[in-house]
């Protein structure tokens, strides 16, 4: 071969590379892009073009970070994210809520992520930046408690097709938790909630959970969406059995040792917190806290529905108030909660009401871990296997030196190595 041939067959090959390292860059960028916005790219929208650059001068962060600001991050990924963690059915074929349009307004506003179990606030859309269909809750209490407390009218309308908004950009957070006092003749008294949870509290989440039964399902739901661990990964037969109910009997079938080894693994734990939700109920489509509202409870602002069946075991826990004691807090329960305490005086083995509960969950190593499985599941769109598990703890360590920052557990998530 002359030297012009070989000149010409090593231009030809740059040339190759040089197509083939731009392409890459370019699939690289639109795949960061798609993941966090849960949305199609064309690959040569600008956007990715810039990305692809980007990533050609080892940006890769940066191109996640600008992924983010994009408004089918909160629009779509974190409002499926939340959608799904909002009901009993775990679906994102649901209208927007209250539950979920709070945890896009944190995830917006960069907020710490843990103040979702126990903050006193909610989201609603900015009056100021809505159309004129959509009534303004804020200044207008009876729209507020008509359109926000008693039903999910609000939000659907923000997400509605027709109102073509960009949610995200709309919400705006109102410090202080409302609930209905009374209604008459649709003129509602609206007052403080007494003991807010961020959306442990929320109408959904009370709707979903507290409404009929023995409000231990709040207890189920919390650790299965904030620590990923369902019920049979916590019940523990050896704990104390102290807090159970009276309804639950102690000898099914006449044979006390099935009580021992099915019964009570469940409620020695589920019991122990369940009074965390004495005071909660749904009723007439409003989420009712009894020192607001009485319902259906004694002298001690009790719910009857804690305490009902109560000739089935006579010796059982009679509940009095709204006081919780963790039983997970032993065996493997301590290794896999984590537990770090309450950042309070209160000790990590007690507390009151569903706020105290609501910070105890979210203080634990295990509520990082959880988060982080749940978002490298929504932008990765898969699960790690077991052997792998490992990925999860360190991207929640990650979380939390980021001061539980959820868009940048996005962030991060989407560029680990296991994600792609």
């Amino acid at each position: 071969m002359n030297l012009n041939m070989l000149s010409a067959a090593l231009l030809i090959g740059l040339s190759s590379n040089a197509i083939a390292q731009t392409q890459a860059q370019k699939d690289d960028a639109k795949w960061i892009y798609e993941r966090i916005t849960g949305v199609k790219w064309a690959a040569d929208h600008p956007l990715i073009v810039q990305a692809a650059t980007m990533v050609a001068a080892g940006q890769r962060a940066d191109v996640a970070a600008l992924a983010t600001q994009q408004a089918q991050f909160l629009n779509v990924t974190v409002k499926n994210f939340a959608l799904e963690m909002s009901t009993r059915d775990e679906t994102i074929r649901i209208p927007l809520n209250d539950f979920a349009a709070t945890i896009m307004g944190v995830v917006r506003d960069n907020t710490d992520a843990r103040e979702l179990l126990y903050g006193n606030f909610f989201y609603v859309g900015d009056p100021a930046r809505l159309p004129a269909g959509i009534p303004n809750v804020i200044a207008n209490a009876n729209e507020m408690g008509a359109r926000v407390l008693r039903s999910n009218e609000h939000y659907a309308a923000l997400d509605s097709k027709n109102n073509r908004l960009d949610v995200g950009s709309v919400l705006m957070r109102v410090n202080g938790q409302r609930l209905v006092q009374s209604e008459a003749n649709n003129v509602f008294t609206i007052v403080a909630n007494p003991d807010p949870a961020g959306v442990l509290t929320s109408r959904t989440f009370i709707e979903a959970h507290a409404v009929a039964g023995t409000n231990r399902r709040p207890v189920e739901y919390t650790f299965r969406q904030f620590m990923c661990l369902p019920l049979e990964q916590w019940a523990d037969a050896l704990s104390s059995d102290v807090r159970i109910g009276r309804d639950i009997d102690r000898f099914p079938g006449g044979d006390h040792m099935k009580f021992q080894t099915s019964c009570k693994s469940c409620h020695t734990v589920m019991d122990g917190f369940r009074g965390a939700w004495a005071r909660w109920d749904f009723e007439n489509d409003v989420a009712l806290q009894t020192t607001v509202r009485q319902g259906a409870s004694d002298g001690n602002r009790v719910l009857n529905k804690l305490n009902r069946n109560a000739t089935v075991y006579p010796g059982g826990y009679v509940t009095t108030n709204d006081s919780w004691v963790n039983h997970a807090a032993r065996g493997v329960n301590a290794t896999q909660f984590g537990w770090r305490g309450l950042d309070k005086v209160t000790p990590a083995n007690s507390g009151t009401g569903v706020g105290d509960f609501g910070r105890l969950v979210a203080n634990s190593q295990r509520f990082s871990t959880c988060m982080a499985k749940r978002v490298f599941k929504s932008v990765c769109r898969k699960d790690l296997a077991d052997s792998e598990i490992a990925v999860y703890a360190s991207l929640g360590t990650q979380f939390e030196s980021l001061n539980y920052n959820l868009r940048n557990l996005y962030q991060i998530a989407a560029l680990h190595p296991r994600c792609k």
